[in-house]
């Protein structure tokens, strides 16, 4: 992976992730990547999970929650405050009624947010203690608080309604649909698992020493065609969360959204496989690699590399490792910006 002009690729150890009482806990924003799109963003006692998806397994015919490998992952970090789902494609909501049906998580009531073909999929698992706890965003994009039991810290999240990105060239996206009723029965094979409708959100977490701003760049789309899909110019961004495939079916992707976001960190995600527990193997379908991470990084250099005047605020790309949860407890491969 060659750096651009101006550039320097850096390989480090990862981070451990930090918990209450340790120094740093409530100032330090912490990601923790469990593949696809599947992140715990953390600062302090606030935490949010977008999209539980951990089960990495791909039966077209059979598709399944696996409640003990949920357990082993989601089921191991502190309660989320909330969940998010970007949308409703099997590898972003498939664990989510696995997760939210954890007895930690079901004793905190923890609520879901996306949108409504989300919740007419969850409708099929016939569990309205589950159901109740799910909201839908506003189709044109929403803004909404977060609960959060910790005193002094808050979260605030905002909706940005975008459109999936292409899966080939040609721009055909894969099971497109909308979810317009509520299922009866659990989904069970990827046509029922139908894209819904797509989001990008910007979490704001604060706790009484720091504050982030995190822009989940699940859907990035033509910003000609889709100027609302991100925030307005001039947000504050600290960390971009940004899709790995798909790059090259994006007009504009990722330097227009770049130079229009001007996140200080950025980090890649999706990279990874779906279909097995291989964490060296890279998204493809129909044996086609889905994402090149050196072309990727290529094109993400030389943005802060090319326009360092106009993109003072850049500091570092990572490309993480795999969240991996110990027995005791605490994660590995975490990345920590303070």
């Amino acid at each position: 992976m060659p750096a651009v002009d101006g550039s320097t690729i850096e390989v480090r150890r990862s981070d451990t992730a930090l918990l209450r009482g340790d120094f740093g806990f409530a100032d330090s924003l912490q990601i923790w990547w469990f593949g696809s799109g599947c992140q715990v963003i953390q600062l302090g006692d606030a935490r949010i999970v977008v999209d539980p998806f951990v089960t990495n397994d791909f039966s077209p015919l059979r598709m399944a929650s696996s409640p003990a490998r949920v357990d082993a992952t989601l089921g191991r970090i502190p309660v989320p405050d909330a969940v998010l789902i970007t949308h409703s494609h099997h590898d972003h909501i498939l664990d989510a009624h696995a997760a939210m049906s954890l007895a930690a998580w079901r004793a905190r009531a923890v609520p879901l947010w996306g949108g409504s073909s989300a919740g007419n999929l969850l409708a099929g698992y016939n569990d309205s203690a589950v159901l109740s706890r799910v909201h839908a965003v506003n189709p044109r994009g929403d803004r909404f608080p977060v609960d959060v039991a910790a005193p002094g810290y808050s979260v605030k999240v905002t909706a940005f309604r975008s459109r999936h990105a292409p899966h080939m060239k040609c721009g055909v996206t894969f099971f497109d649909g909308l979810i317009k009723e509520p299922r009866t029965s659990p989904p069970s094979s990827i046509s029922d698992f139908q894209a819904g409708e797509v989001f990008n959100y910007l979490i704001q977490l604060s706790s009484p020493g720091r504050s982030f701003s995190v822009f989940c760049l699940a859907a990035p789309g033509d910003l000609n065609k889709l100027p609302e899909s991100v925030p307005p110019p001039n947000t504050k961004i600290d960390v971009v969360l940004m899709l790995a495939p798909s790059a090259d079916n994006v007009r504009g992707y990722p330097e227009e959204h770049l130079r229009r976001l001007k996140p200080a960190h950025i980090v890649l995600n999706h990279f990874n496989t779906f279909a097995r527990e291989d964490p060296d193997a890279t998204a493809t379908l129909f044996g086609k690699r889905l994402v090149d991470i050196p072309k990727l990084s290529r094109s993400v250099q030389s943005v802060f590399a090319g326009h360092a005047s106009e993109y003072p605020e850049f500091k570092r790309l990572y490309i993480p490792a795999l969240t991996v949860m110990d027995e005791g407890g605490r994660a590995r491969n975490v990345i920590l910006i303070r």
